[in-house]
């Protein structure tokens, strides 16, 4: 009869309470894990644009550290052999094959190069001493500028900055600048 009734209208009840629940639980974990993506992929892009500021002032230290060799920037197309010019397609294949070796024959070597800039100035302490000043420098810098510096985009961060980072000097290799505790 009716206690019967009463205990699965009890039991359907319940169910339904539990189903809906786990529904809304659901949902608000969805919203959750999507804030929480949000909030992780801020911090790294975070992260990552303090790192691309430290290796800019880094290279800006090796510059004033060391003075560059004569090495050009890019690739040097007189260092591929000049094949002369045939209609056989193997042959061209060949020329696009050694234009890239030696392409990233060139890159590799100015990575090297710049690798072993920054490995011999990290053993001088004058290099350290100079860039723990240059280090004051940008802390100064970066607490004397508005606060929405880190809301812009890194080419418009690069422009508002170009007192202290000369871009187009870390793009030719050929520049020195004179240190100053000489």
């Amino acid at each position: 009869g009716k206690g019967s009734a009463n205990a699965a209208a009890v039991q359907i009840q319940k169910k339904f309470r539990g189903w809906t629940k786990r529904k809304e639980f659901l949902f608000i974990r969805e919203r959750v894990v999507k804030i929480q993506a949000h909030v992780r992929g801020h911090q790294v892009r975070k992260k990552f644009k303090s790192i691309i500021w430290s290796v800019g002032i880094l290279e800006k230290v090796v510059l004033r550290w060391r003075r560059k060799g004569s090495g050009l920037r890019g690739f040097r197309p007189d260092a591929v052999k000049n094949v002369p010019n045939q209609p056989n397609k193997d042959i061209v294949k060949e020329d696009d094959y050694d234009f890239f070796k030696e392409g990233r024959k060139q890159s590799e070597e100015r990575f090297q190069k710049a690798l072993s800039r920054v490995q011999s100035m990290v053993q001088y302490p004058e290099a350290r001493a100079q860039y723990r000043r240059l280090l004051n420098v940008v802390d100064d810098f970066r607490q004397k500028q508005p606060c929405n510096l880190s809301l812009m985009n890194s080419e418009e961060a690069v422009d508002g900055v170009e007192d202290l980072i000369d871009i187009d000097m870390f793009l030719d290799d050929d520049n020195f600048l004179p240190i100053a505790f000489d």
